[in-house]
């Protein structure tokens, strides 16, 4: 009885035993479901709300980007640089043919290991196109690129170029020449024609396309520094009629120049030139240069012989004070002049109330008669000038210093004239006609 007892309750205690381990189980795995449950919610409020899906986007393109630059053999990140203005050479027969249509700038997309290119992209590489073998025409070739190693890919922009290929001719042009850099010389020195050492013939060879457009053949003499006789070597320049340069083959390249220097120049006197009018009430007493009568002025023989003064001009309005006055004025060098050692002087100005007085009956005189004509009638012979400046000035005049004239005409006919009037030595008095016109008739001489 005992025995069945004991037995009895142990399978009792396995029983609650097994229900026991079973709910515990049971409350595992329920944890289990309800924290997947959680996580799953958690997703669908983060990649499925509109508030965070901008930034799982960003997170995604991140990570497809380390996936496709990653190297898994080299455990390394593949790089790529832009090279710009990469140069272009080609491979042609250049003693025969003319290269025409090929740019002078490429670009090339360097790829590869980080470290690669960065060591490709600091080697002098270039574009090529090979030509060798081509015929004249136009061809479509390939862009390859050179230098850059082995260990990185490169892609050229453009890839393909069309260019064209002509056939070579020589002609002969006449030399000429060009100074540069005279305004580095000193102005005192007066170059002369320059001989060559090889004559003034020189052979282009170009297509003749190229040669056709060519106007000119130019030596460029450096004269920059120069103040003696100098002998050198100038470089040849081909230019169109625009005066742009030809790109051609000059032979030689180069020409020896030499150039004669010299400084031809006369000593000249400084004349005071007045021009415009004085403030009313006022008038010139005196002007007078103070400093500097002369200067020796420099230019070609040929010019120097047309000059015999230079001139400084004084503008008389601009003095507006009843006082003595010093102004300081610009020599002015007639045309062909390139230096005068003298380039300004001072001027002492003396004003004074001005004057009037009146010259009667002056003669009236007929000026360039080129057409021997006769006056048959005029309507008046004289008239009367009055003369306004400074008393002291007034003084010294005299009816001859006054002239009063009028242009002849060419052919015979009535006409109204212009009436001038001027006065020998006499700058800073004004003159007035009491008319300025007469009407008058002319005939041939013989009639």
């Amino acid at each position: 009885m005992t025995q069945n007892n004991s037995e009895e309750k142990l399978e009792r205690a396995k029983q609650i035993a097994s229900r026991n381990s079973r709910g515990q189980y049971e409350t595992v795995e329920e944890n289990i479901l309800k924290f997947f449950r959680w996580i799953s919610s958690l997703i669908d409020r983060l990649f499925f709300s509109s508030k965070y899906v901008g930034f799982f986007a960003f997170l995604l393109a991140c990570l497809a980007y380390f996936v496709a630059t990653y190297d898994s053999s080299s455990n390394t990140l593949s790089s790529s640089k832009v090279l710009s203005n990469v140069s272009i050479n080609a491979r042609y027969n250049s003693e025969t043919f003319e290269l025409s249509g090929l740019p002078t700038a490429c670009e090339i997309v360097i790829t590869g290991d980080a470290a690669n290119v960065n060591n490709a992209a600091t080697k002098k590489g270039y574009c090529q196109v090979d030509l060798e073998g081509y015929t004249e025409g136009t061809h479509t070739v390939k862009l390859n690129a050179m230098g850059y190693g082995d260990n990185v890919s490169t892609i050229v922009s453009p890839s393909e170029v069309t260019v064209s290929l002509k056939k070579k001719t020589t002609i002969q042009f006449d030399l000429s020449y060009d100074f540069i850099n005279q305004n580095q010389m000193d102005s005192r020195y007066i170059l002369s024609e320059p001989t060559f050492a090889q004559g003034t013939k020189i052979n282009i060879r170009a297509s003749q396309d190229t040669l056709n457009s060519i106007a000119m053949v130019k030596a460029l003499i450096d004269v920059s520094g120069q103040t003696e006789d100098f002998t050198i070597e100038a470089p040849l320049v081909a230019y169109d009629r625009n005066g742009q340069a030809v790109s051609a083959e000059i032979v030689p390249g180069t020409v020896v120049a030499s150039v004669h220097m010299s400084s031809p120049s006369i000593e000249v006197p400084i004349v005071l030139n007045p021009i415009g009018q004085v403030p009313v009430g006022l008038a010139i007493d005196t002007a007078q240069i103070i400093d500097y009568q002369t200067t020796r002025i420099y230019a070609p023989e040929s010019v120097l012989n047309t000059i015999s003064e230079v001139y400084v001009n004084f503008d008389m309005a601009s003095v507006t004070e009843n006082v003595d006055k010093d102004i300081m004025l610009p020599v002015v060098l007639p045309n062909g002049v390139s230096a005068s050692d003298v380039t300004v002087v001072n001027v002492r100005v003396s004003l004074a109330t001005v004057s009037t007085i009146t010259v009667d009956d002056l003669p009236l005189n007929a000026h360039n008669n080129y057409n021997n004509l006769a006056i048959s009638d005029i309507d008046s012979t004289s008239v009367s000038v009055t003369i306004s400046g400074s008393e002291s000035n007034l003084e010294t005049i005299s009816r001859d210093d006054i002239e009063v004239y009028f242009e002849m005409p060419e052919e015979p006919g009535t006409y109204d004239l212009q009436l001038y009037a001027t006065i020998r030595n006499h700058p800073y008095v004004n003159l007035t006609l009491d008319k300025s016109m007469i009407n008058i008739t002319v005939v041939e001489a013989n009639q």
